[in-house]
């Protein structure tokens, strides 16, 4: 299981005061601004005579979640130096992309900060100045939103009074690359302009809402062709895109070359431009600022980049709950502060100013402006009012409630250009990070609401395409939608309903069709067909070899019986308690959940289905040649009195499995006492419908798992440990399954931790020897101390004690698995080498805590073993790899740990001064990581190439790449 660590940082050392004597020394081009505290900054005594004055009225002088535009350029501060380098970097360079996490204030800067600077033309903060007619730009914003190139024609166009111009361009950009090149001209020249700047705001969009991948690469390469040095064009392009989004750029090869020469990233603001950006626009409106809150503010804020939505609305939540013009402590802390404001606010306006009535409605509103990530990686997105408009809403109900959430500043309200579209948008992204609630809703049912994204952009092409019956759902993928659409009906618009209608008339009428062609020549030839039928039917050969493809195949063989040699071979009895095995799993399931297919099946002459022995050795092929996601196996061994019947199943492997320990066999619970082979019976059944019903709900949670339902799979694990209470195994899953959910509710994450621990302990009182368990302790602590970890670098403050008490007791819970030596030939599972892998990443742990504390030498030497134990799992799984495709999971989390700590390595020998060691283990940390990012390429797995590689190996190449050459050009 993957835990990590924030990036290292040099030892921890005080934060210095932004303030000193009476003023804030605020350095740089502050617009003739210095703040003077006693003006400013009210004392704790006068703050006691303001509590029970009510809030004085006036324009609030933040923003809340909604970023700074050009309008609010007068109250835009903080980031002067940052948009001098910016203007400075346009000015050198035709191309520049503004990277930096969600919430850093990329937007902000741009359009705030940038582009009123560049219509200014004044010095900067650094001296210098922008391009001598830059005020004579002509300056065009836009964000790409699901058609890109509808966006860009819009905004080229705004001046043209033919409603045709933007479908003709649009035309144009798709036909020809040089399109964007040909029009800019044109605007310069009826604008009387030079040059025309394009700024291209939430750049991401075109990977996370642009569905048509010809509509993405015309609007790239038009792009690509207007900046192309070969042919020089009075053009400048400016981006600005989401860090986490970077990965998506490896696929577009000239467009990755172009942006990692050109980019400015942007980091977390310092306390200084901190307390410029707070205290310089309540200033302005004369507000003031009780003595202490802001270093309150910035201690809670820490240093994190994406913060910044955060701190602005609980500045605005706090200002509508100050005394007379004084922003009180007392305020800030009902707010919620940095972290609570945004939640707090959401949860009362959805739980206290909506009706009852109205609540269903919000819901499916915020939902639909939520842009479903694979992994989920959830963005925000611009949804059409008409989407909003369902069978049980109507326009003045939908009103109502976008008013509420407008007010409250949960939500933006606008007109898609050109015309009169209606859309809305949730403020910020923070919303969908920060907010509990919505999370759980997200989380909830997150295949089908992919699927429902899904639908919504194929019932908007349909519109455009005229309702074109081509382009309508039919077969199974109009099945698979209807069926989603019976539990989320409230979900689906007019518009999509009409789309889902009118497929259901066409497929119906194309079926009848079909079906009156296929009755002619039936008729035909019935007779010769049933004669055929029967004979190759009594011979079984219309019985599959191969499962279907299921949510999730289950089969069960035959059970065999093994004699005093320890052969085993078919039996009568074995097969008898097979068949009930099959009974009881039909009979659970298909009360359950009737999309788990079972074999054998409850077939006819011609369909019915058989699995052959299984052993240990034969299950992995078994289930593969069958293509079975569980396969259950049993034998009856008669060397013991009496006979005993002993149930394994084995897990395959999964691409879509977040985590690899799971696959391979498992015994689901104690031997079975069989006590008359002849007629086994009473003596049998009971136990082994028991055993089958825990089987059969881990099947169902290793489904919903599949799925993304983590709420699910812990339900279905709690209700197989209804049927196997001692099972060690079922604790297990439970046990992961805490894990998992614990990432998805980070409000109740120490408590279900505490579960997690609970059940793995339970295993292991139940088996002392099932190492298995011991990895999930490991994983628990492992996941606590990182957390403190993380907490402690954020704030700045001293690690809790506890995290390397932690982290102690997760080597010593890896050490207790690795010593029981666990068969990778009966569990199907290279279990010593994985575990092997975790107790090295432990030690990297223990050292980072160290390294944080001070202790470099203690640091280096919980390093060096951390990669000694790597390098030997590396050695054994890249020699396995060969005959294990699936080993390749373990190798790519091999190469991401190694590269974290020789990261680690290389900031302990900074704080050493040795630069040269330094280097050398960043060196070494890239070539893991580009062995890391390279297992994406080889493999079709969904947890490489999205849990490992897209949220951890790319960024932190990219991240230790830019150290190296930092370090390097320092030395």
């Amino acid at each position: 299981m993957t835990d990590k660590s924030e990036s290292p940082k040099k030892p921890r050392a005080k934060n210095k005061s932004a303030s000193t004597g009476d003023n804030y020394d605020l350095s740089g081009d502050f617009r003739g601004a210095v703040i003077n505290i006693k003006s400013t900054i009210v004392s704790n005594a006068e703050v006691k005579d303001l509590e029970n004055l009510p809030p004085e009225p006036g324009d609030p002088p933040f923003q809340g979640l909604q970023y700074f535009d050009e309008k609010d350029a007068a109250r835009f501060f903080g980031r002067e130096t940052l948009v001098a380098k910016v203007i400075g970097r346009l000015a050198a360079s035709r191309f520049l992309t503004v990277i930096g996490a969600s919430g850093s204030g990329k937007s902000s800067m741009v359009r705030a900060g940038v582009i009123p600077a560049l219509r200014r033309g004044e010095r900067l903060a650094d001296g210098s100045l922008p391009p001598t007619d830059s005020g004579q730009w002509d300056i065009r914003i836009l964000t790409p939103s699901a058609h890109p190139l509808d966006a860009l024609a819009a905004s080229l166009t705004r001046e043209a009074e033919s409603v045709s111009a933007i479908t003709t361009l649009r035309a144009d950009l798709l036909q020809d690359p040089n399109s964007l090149s040909l029009v800019a001209r044109r605007v310069l020249a009826q604008e009387n302009k030079k040059h025309l700047l394009l700024v291209i705001d939430q750049f991401e969009e075109v990977f996370t809402q642009c569905r048509q991948d010809d509509e993405r690469r015309a609007f790239i390469e038009n792009l690509l062709h207007a900046i192309d040095p070969a042919n020089p064009q009075p053009i400048t392009i400016l981006l600005t895109l989401r860090a986490d989004f970077y990965s998506q750029l490896a696929f577009q090869d000239h467009l990755r070359e172009l942006v990692s020469q050109n980019q400015e990233f942007i980091g977390a603001m310092s306390r200084e431009e901190l307390t410029r950006a707070i205290l310089q626009p309540a200033a302005l409106g004369n507000w003031k600022v009780q003595e202490g809150l802001m270093d309150i503010i910035l201690d809670d804020l820490g240093s994190e980049p994406g913060a910044l939505p955060l701190l602005s609305h609980a500045l605005l939540e706090t200002w509508k709950r100050r005394r007379g013009r004084v922003l009180t402590v007392s305020g800030y802390t009902a707010a919620g502060g940095v972290r609570g404001a945004i939640a707090q606010t959401a949860e009362t306006v959805f739980r206290q100013r909506l009706s009852s009535e109205q609540q269903p409605i919000a819901r499916m509103i915020f939902i639909k402006l939520a842009e479903m990530g694979e992994d989920s990686l959830d963005t925000r997105r611009r949804a059409a009012f008409s989407e909003l408009i369902t069978r049980s809403t109507d326009t003045s109900t939908i009103d109502a409630v976008l008013s509420i959430l407008t007010d409250a500043r949960l939500v933006t309200t606008g007109t898609l250009e050109p015309g009169d579209t209606r859309v809305v948008e949730v403020a910020h992204e923070a919303l969908i990070r920060e907010w509990p609630t919505l999370r759980d809703w997200l989380n909830q049912n997150r295949a089908g609401l992919i699927l429902h994204r899904q639908l919504t952009e194929d019932t908007n092409d349909w519109i455009k395409l005229g309702r074109d019956s081509g382009a309508l759902y039919r077969g199974a993928r109009l099945k698979q939608t209807l069926e989603w659409v019976k539990s989320d009906a409230d979900l689906i618009s007019l518009a999509e309903q009409e789309f889902l209608d009118a497929s259901r008339k066409v497929a119906q009428k194309e079926a009848g069709l079909t079906q009156g062609l296929v009755r002619a020549r039936w008729v035909q030839a019935l007779l010769a067909i049933i004669v055929i039928v029967v004979i190759l039917g009594v011979n079984g050969a219309f019985a599959r070899r191969v499962m279907p493809d299921g949510v999730f195949n289950i089969a069960v063989a035959e059970f065999g019986e093994m004699d005093s040699q320890g052969e085993i071979h078919s039996s009568k009895a074995g097969q008898l308690m097979s068949g009930w095995t099959v009974n009881y799993l039909w009979d659970e399931l298909n009360k359950e959940d009737s999309n788990l297919v079972v074999w054998p099946n409850k077939g006819n002459l011609f369909t019915r289905t058989s699995v052959p022995l299984v052993e240990p050795n034969t299950a992995e092929k078994t289930a593969a040649d069958i293509n079975a996601d569980l396969l259950l196996y049993g034998y009856i061994d008669t060397r013991t009195n009496p006979p005993q019947l002993i149930l394994n199943f084995w897990i395959a492997p999964q691409d879509k499995y977040k985590f690899e320990d799971i696959q391979g066999s498992t015994q689901i619970g104690e031997p079975i006492r069989v006590v008359n082979l002849n007629d086994p019976g009473i003596s049998v059944q009971g136990e082994l419908e028991r055993q089958s019903i825990s089987a059969a709900f881990i099947a169902m949670g290793l489904a919903q798992e599949q799925l993304g339902q983590t709420e699910d799979a812990l339900a279905a694990f709690l209700k197989a440990e209804e049927s196997a209470p001692q099972s060690e195994i079922v604790q297990f899953f439970i046990g992961r399954e805490y894990l998992f959910l614990a990432e998805f509710k980070p409000d109740q994450q120490e408590a279900l931790w505490q579960k997690a621990e609970d059940a793995f302990n339970k295993a292991v009182e139940f088996n002392a020897g099932y190492a298995k368990a011991y990895f999930g302790l490991g994983s628990v602590y492992m996941k606590r101390s990182a957390d403190l970890l993380d907490a402690a670098i954020v704030s700045g403050q001293a690690v809790d004690s506890q995290s390397i008490q932690l982290a102690e007791q997760a080597i010593l819970a890896y050490q207790k698995a690795l010593e029981l030596k666990t068969d990778p030939v009966q569990s199907g599972n290279p279990l010593e080498n994985i575990t092997r892998l975790s107790l090295g990443n432990a030690f990297r742990q223990k050292g980072s805590i160290l390294l944080y504390e001070g202790e470099v030498d203690s640091a280096l030497t919980a390093f060096d073993e951390s990669i000694h134990l790597l390098e030997i799992s590396r050695s054994n799984f890249e020699a396995s790899l060969s005959e294990h495709e699936s080993y390749r999971r373990y190798l790519a989390q091999v190469y991401e740990y190694l590269g974290t700590v020789y990261q680690w390595q290389g900031s302990a020998f900074e704080a050493k001064l040795d630069n040269a060691a330094a280097l050398a283990s960043y060196q070494k940390s890239i070539d893991a990581f580009n062995l890391c990012v390279s297992q994406a390429d080889a493999s079709p797995d969904l947890v490489i190439q999205d849990d490992i590689v897209k949220k951890y190996c790319q960024p932190k190449l990219e991240e230790i790449q830019q150290r190296y050459a930092e370090l390097f050009r320092g030395n």
